[in-house]
């Protein structure tokens, strides 16, 4: 104990900044336990929103199913989607991520680049897809908000 302070300023201090020093693991998304090692792997029913698309598709976007792996103590986890794409991403310890894809070239020689950001929580995710069409030089942007089951 710091002698200069007295024990009133000390239960002060904790009761101002308890929050953090209380959870002795820094801050993190509520509801989770450190989303980097645990609680993101898990099935995901996934709804698609269009955003923006310059490729001239009108139609809305199909809801998929999603299953996020995950070695436990890693910060490492995939996402592959009912679509047949497979994201590779990183979940930081206040549940942020993002994912890359590559998919492609489909049966008419488009190739698909794919960029997924978004934050993890205890009942699942929201997040934004980047898409970049190559050779058709084209984008779309979607957002997903995926329900853990």
């Amino acid at each position: 104990m710091n002698p200069s302070r007295s024990f009133p300023t000390l239960l002060l201090a904790l009761a101002l900044g308890g929050p953090s020093i209380a959870r002795c693991g820094g801050s993190g998304t509520p509801g989770m336990t450190n989303p980097g090692t645990v609680g993101v792997s898990g099935t995901y029913q996934i709804v698609q929103q269009n955003v923006e698309n310059t490729c001239g598709d009108t139609g809305t976007p199909q809801n998929v199913q999603g299953t996020v792996t995950q070695t436990q103590g890693s910060t490492a986890f995939v996402l592959r989607d009912s679509g047949g794409t497979n994201f590779t991403g990183e979940v930081q310890s206040n549940g942020s991520f993002t994912a890359t894809a590559v998919f492609g070239p489909d049966a008419g020689g488009q190739t698909y680049t794919q960029r997924l950001t978004g934050t993890f929580t205890a009942n699942g995710f929201t997040a934004r897809l980047s898409v970049d069409v190559t050779p058709r030089n084209c984008r779309f942007t979607r957002d997903w908000t995926g329900t853990k089951s």
